[in-house]
């Protein structure tokens, strides 16, 4: 076996180099992907959600119902879809707000959580079944979208839209 020249050498770092420069690439173009989504009108997401869940087993709530149960004024955000369970002892919920700017995404966020929270107090001394659905809630976002989900598999909920964004 032959020693590698100082040519090869030079050339297998440069061969090298770029093979990693090709990897960092393409991990960033996956990252930044991950962050981004379509710009999609809710009535597009809310025909896939319709269609491939039972969604329409909760009630679709209207802007004073998102003040109420949510604490957020629809007239802040582009968009927004928002079902709950039409039962008083559910806390079965599904909420995607498309905000006009990304940095209205915590508060959102925020918000969920202090509804989270309050379900929670509400139904921990009689309600172990609802306590366990709002601790496995899923609050997510993607893009300008923000998602959060209340039932027995929120997942699939979260699924339909991450398909359709």
């Amino acid at each position: 076996m032959r020693a590698r020249t100082h040519r090869e050498t030079v050339r297998y770092g440069r061969i090298l180099k770029c093979a990693l420069i090709i990897v960092l690439l393409a991990f960033l173009a996956v990252v930044y992907n991950h962050e981004n989504a379509k710009d999609v009108p809710m009535k597009q997401i809310e025909a896939q959600l319709i269609k491939k869940t039972e969604i329409d087993k909760l009630g679709k709530q209207k802007s004073r119902d998102l003040v109420q149960f949510i604490g957020l004024d629809a007239n802040n955000y582009d968009s927004f879809l928002y079902y709950k369970s039409k039962e008083a002892l559910s806390v079965d919920e599904v909420l995607i707000i498309k905000v006009r700017n990304k940095s209205d995404i915590k508060a959102v966020q925020d918000a969920i959580e202090k509804r989270i929270n309050s379900q929670i107090e509400a139904f921990d001394n009689y309600g172990p079944e609802q306590v366990r659905e709002l601790k496995n809630a899923i609050i997510t976002s993607r893009g300008r979208y923000v998602f959060y989900g209340v039932a027995k598999d929120p997942d699939k909920y979260e699924e339909v839209l991450l398909s359709v964004i």
